[in-house]
This record gives C-alpha cells, structure tokens and sequence, in this order.
C-alpha cells in the first residue's frame, strides 16, 4: 500500500515526457551551459538536483523524481526521511527555480531550448524558446549577498607581476563581448605548485610559493582570488583546466611547478584560460637560492618590460621580505603545519615561526604566524586562553610595529580584542584595517563576521561577511561550517544545515562541522538526531566537549541525573586539560541552578573564556538576562 505522501508525489508529477522533437543530446548540452553558469558554478546542490532531475527523466525514470526519495538520492537524507518533517527537497526546488529564472533573464536569454522545473512537482519541462510557458513564473527567491604572508623574490615576482597585468589586460579585452553575469573575467585560482625536486621534500615549500602568490594577488585592486583552501582542493589531483575553473568560478588558472635542488631553483609557471583550456602565458625560471631576494626588482621590471605594461592597477607595493633564506624556509613550513587547524599542526607551527624569529627577529610575517597560532590554541582549549592568548597579542603587536600595513596581522590582532579581551571597538578597528588592506582576504571577512559581528548582534551583516568570505574560498570546509553558524543565528535552519553537511562532503572528518550540525539539532529538540551526531563526533572531539554536549542535551529532556554525571567528572580534570567553564554553566543554566550558574560564568571571566563572546545568542540564558547579576557580566564584557 502506497503512502498518501507518496500518491500525491505521483499525481503532482504526472507531467511526462519531453517533446519528442527535443533530442537527448540537445537537452544535455542546454543543461551543461546552465550548469556552468555563475549563478549555478558554485551551487552545487541546486546544480546536483538540477542534473539529477533531468538525466532520470530523459532515460525514463520519473518514478524516481517523488520528494521521499529526492532526498535520500539527491540531498543525502537517511533511508527513514520524512518529507513532512524535513522540507529540503521542497526548499530547493523553490531555489532552482528562482535560478533557472534568473539564469534565462540574464545569460541564457538567447537559448533556443528551455529547460523548466514546474511547480508542483520535480519532473523538468523541455521546451522550445518559442513555446509559450504553461505556468506563472516562479518568484525570484533573494539570497543574502554573501593568509599568509611570504614574499619568495622569485616566485611572488616571477608570476605575480605577469599576472597582475595580464589578467586585467585580459578582462579589459573581453568585458564587452561578455554577458554581465558571466565569471568575472579579472579573476583567478593558483593550484598548488607541483614538488619535483629531486628528493620529494619540498612540499611545505611549493605550498608557501602558492600560498604567497594569492596573497600577493588578493592585494591586487580589480582581481577576485580563490582563497587557499578552495585551491589546496585539487592538489595532487589530474582534473581538467576548464573543470576546476568551473567549480570555482573563475576565468583563469595559475599552475605551476618548483625544482629546488642544492643551492639551485627552477620555476615554472603558466596561465591557462578557462573558457578554452589554452595557455595564456607561461615562463621557466632558474636561479641561485642565495640570490632569491636580490633578484626581484630585476625580474619584476623585465616583465613589465617585455610586456610594456604598468602596474599601476597593482596597489601597494609588499615590504620587502626577510633577507634571510634560512629564516624563509623556517616560516614556510610553519605555515604549512598551522594550515592543518589541528592542535599538533598549531603546536608544530609555533616551533618553526619561533626558529624563524631567531633567524631574523624583523620577520613581521613570522610573528603574525606566531599570533595565529596562539590565538587558535586559545580559543579551541589546547592550551587554557590566559596561557595563548596574552602571546597572541603580543606576536601580533610587534609585527604590526615591524610592518603596520601587514593585513594578516591586523586580522590576528582582531581576533585577540573580540575573543579574548572583548573590545569591540577594537576588534572592529582591526578587522577593518585588515579589509582595507586586503579586500580579498577570505580570513579578515571570516573574523570580521563570525567574531566580530555575531556577538555584538548585527546578524545580517555577518551573514553577508561569511558569504564573501565563502565565495573567496568556496571548498573551505571552515567556511563552509561557520557560514551555517551564521545562518542558524539568523535562524535560517535549513540554509544552515545544508552549509554544514556541504562542509562534511569537503572534509567527512572536520569535527566543528559535525558538532554544530548536532547542535542544530538539539536547537529543533531532534534528539535522536542529536546524539547520533555527537556519536560520530566522539572520535574526533575532545571528550570533555563531547561529554559537555551530551550533558546539555540531557538537561534540555529533564534528565538531571544524567547531566549533572557528566557535568561532575569535567568540573575536577585532571592537570593539563582544559574544560570551558561556559560548557558547564550552560548546563546549570537549563537545569535552573543559578548560584552554580553564576559561579562558573565568573569563573569563565576570569579564563577569558572566548565562548563568553556569544553568550547574547545562546537561548538557555534568556531567563536570566534581566537579572542584575547577568546584566553586570555582560557589561564587564562590553555589551551594553
């Protein structure tokens, strides 16, 4: 016997079959074009539903397009979804269609074949432009708008000079003939540069070579530069030029390879075009290590030269590195461990920017390396934040004394003032200065959102901060899971729970994912849901988070025996292990204890518990925020 959701799933997708005039081939290429349009190259669930519906439909399987089963196939719901429960199918059948609008209002004006998803069901239409639509046009549906400091003489000039001409000269060429939603034509993504040195050995340094090229790029005026994390995606993978430039919304792509052997360097680089797959420009250079930083403004003006160009769209011109090639190759491979946001890579971090200070103690990079590390030790609890996050501030207040147009160090500064001495003017300045230094910074835009304007309440704006701060590095997993914070703020549930299992498709074993995916569960008192997150998360997470985690979700269902077991064995830890104190006064807090609320609330203070800068939006703390006790805590913590 059918459900009755199932037999109205059928009746509304009793639609049929495309024209018979319309062939297969021809509907996949419309589909294709759709699919590498901006509006859909970087959505990818709408572009996955969208490919889904219209390839079962075209081999005959329209009993597969019904809501129960969309989201099991399409959007990744357990085998027990329950559409009357969880409207994602429903959700993102309403987006598509506001994008296959825009998409026909815009670039796809002339295409003579149509492809439609009528509402009502989730069978697509194929039409010809002629045919007239069968049915009112969807509503448009608006969506909120949405680091690394090396400077290798060679690799920063070598490409980074050609690129800052070349690619502008190239959009300036091409704008006219180009639709005004097409992939910004002055944009970019560097892959990873390829180690073929003779040992294998230099990863960290082909990495720091990439790393350093799109800073030096984001800095450029008029240029949009996949962040990092996006890029580092693809590395060691053989994908099509033209693929990864459609995944990440860009017209151009740098790749290149490094050869460093003995004292000896060999830098090739080539610029490929999107559209095409053809090369753009591509050069090998040789050089002396020793002479890495000598060489910079020679190679520099050879390629303005050679391409009697200007830089005059290239902005400010960087500081000149660290004259020390030992203290270089030191920071290199500091950044290549911090960029793992692990405990150990961060611990690992430390040794080497410290080693690299030694070697050079003017290296401001180093010490905005040396502040980042700190700073994410603090916060994340390896090491208590009255330990990390006074040498945070301290590593980022002397770069900014060796170097105060160093937008990375502003940015780690910012995040000391909001998440560890709650100034938030301060914390504004600095994350500013940081925007105005580097507009395409994807961390300035992500710290300005996340720790700067969530806690002080302008939830909108910090919607709008995590998507910039997203479409510069689209794979981030990290984005990707704090952009759904963001959304679950606003309460926008499903934007949000469909940010963070995107974040688990990048990286299944990114634990901050998983855990607010479980919070956002316990937020709607799924519980079951709950605690099977938290399962999965236990092998990742600290267990005193974990623990903590569950002791809430048991306090919420009344289960005081149970919360407070857990809260009991995290109260006392054993040396060397840090426990939030805010984890803890949560739990107090729902189960209506205020004088054990308050104690580990002061107790917190006095950590500088970073947590204690979100304590506005946490919902268990509504009913005492009238009390005169709660409203001299958040004074003390600058929220008037």
């Amino acid at each position: 016997m059918r459900s009755a959701t199932e037999s109205s799933e059928r009746d509304a997708n009793n639609t049929g079959l495309p024209a018979a005039e319309i062939s297969a081939e021809s509907i996949r290429a419309a589909l294709e074009k759709i699919l590498a349009s901006p509006g859909f190259a970087n959505a990818d669930r709408i572009s996955r539903f969208l490919r889904y519906t219209v390839e079962e439909t075209l081999n005959g399987q329209t009993d597969k397009l019904k809501e129960s089963l969309l989201g099991i196939d399409v959007f990744g719901r357990k085998p027990s979804y329950d559409p009357r429960v969880d409207a994602v199918v429903r959700t993102e059948a309403v987006k598509l269609r506001a994008r296959l609008r825009e998409y026909y209002e815009s670039e796809g004006r002339e295409d003579q074949i149509v492809i439609d998803l009528p509402k009502g069901g989730y069978i697509p239409a194929f039409r010809h432009r002629k045919e007239p639509v069968t049915e009112a046009a969807a509503p448009v549906v608006a969506e909120p708008h949405r680091r690394h400091e090396w400077k290798p003489a060679v690799a920063t000039v070598l490409v980074v000079a050609f690129l800052a001409t070349s690619v502008y000269l190239i959009s300036k060429a091409r704008t006219r003939s180009a639709g005004a939603s097409s992939p910004q034509l002055a944009s970019i993504a560097v892959l990873p540069f390829a180690d073929l040195s003779p040992d294998q050995d230099q990863e960290y340094f082909c990495d720091g070579m990439t790393e350093e090229i799109i800073d030096a790029l984001a800095k450029v005026n008029g240029f949009r530069v996949v962040a990092r994390t996006s890029s580092f995606a693809f590395k060691g993978k053989q994908q099509d030029i033209r693929e990864i430039g459609k995944k990440l919304n860009v017209a151009t792509v740098l790749e290149g390879s490094v050869r460093k052997d003995g004292d000896r360097l060999r830098v090739t680089a080539q610029l490929n075009s999107v559209a095409d797959g053809y090369h753009l420009w591509s050069e090998t250079y040789e050089r002396e290590l020793k002479d890495v930083f000598t060489v910079q403004d020679d190679i520099s003006r050879a390629i303005v030269d050679t391409l009697q160009l200007k830089l005059a769209n290239s902005g400010r011109q960087p500081r000149p590195p660290s004259a020390n090639v030992e203290a270089y190759d030191l920071y290199l491979q500091g950044r290549y461990h911090w960029s793992r946001w692990r405990s150990e890579g961060a611990e690992r971090a430390i040794e080497y920017f410290q080693q690299a200070i030694q070697k050079d103690p003017n290296y401001a990079a180093a010490y905005s390396g040396l502040a980042d590390s700190y700073g994410w030790m603090g916060f994340f609890g390896a090491l208590p934040p009255n330990e990390a996050m006074p040498k945070a501030r301290q590593a980022a207040l002397k770069a900014l004394a060796l170097d105060d147009t160093l937008a990375a160090a502003h940015t780690s500064l910012g995040y000391v003032k909001s998440l560890h001495e709650f100034d938030w003017p301060g914390a504004e300045r600095e994350f500013k200065r940081a925007l105005q230094l580097n507009a395409g910074d994807s961390d300035a835009h992500f710290g300005y959102g996340i720790t700067y304007l969530v806690p002080v309440g302008r939830l909108d704006e910090a919607v709008h901060e995590m998507q910039t701060a997203r479409d510069l590095d689209p794979l981030s997993p990290i984005t990707n899971t704090y952009l759904g914070l963001a959304y679950h703020f606003v309460g926008n549930r499903p934007e949000s729970a469909a940010q963070l299992r995107k974040a688990l498709e990048l990286d299944p074993g990114f634990v901050e994912a998983r855990l607010e995916l479980a919070n956002l569960s316990l937020d709607q008192k799924d519980f079951k849901e709950f605690y099977s997150e938290l399962d999965l998360a236990k092998e990742l997470a600290p267990e005193s988070r974990v623990d903590l985690m569950r002791a809430t979700g048991y306090a919420i269902q009344g289960k005081k025996t149970e919360a407070l077991q857990l809260v009991h064995k995290w109260e006392k830890p054993a040396g060397g292990v840090f426990v939030r104190s805010t984890s803890i006064a949560g739990v107090y807090a729902i189960l209506g204890d205020k004088a054990q609320m308050y104690a580990w609330l002061d107790r917190a203070y006095a950590d500088r518990d970073g947590m204690l800068a979100f304590m506005n939006l946490q919902g268990f703390y509504r009913p005492y925020r009238s009390e005169p006790r709660f409203i001299t805590l958040r004074k003390k913590l600058g929220f008037n």
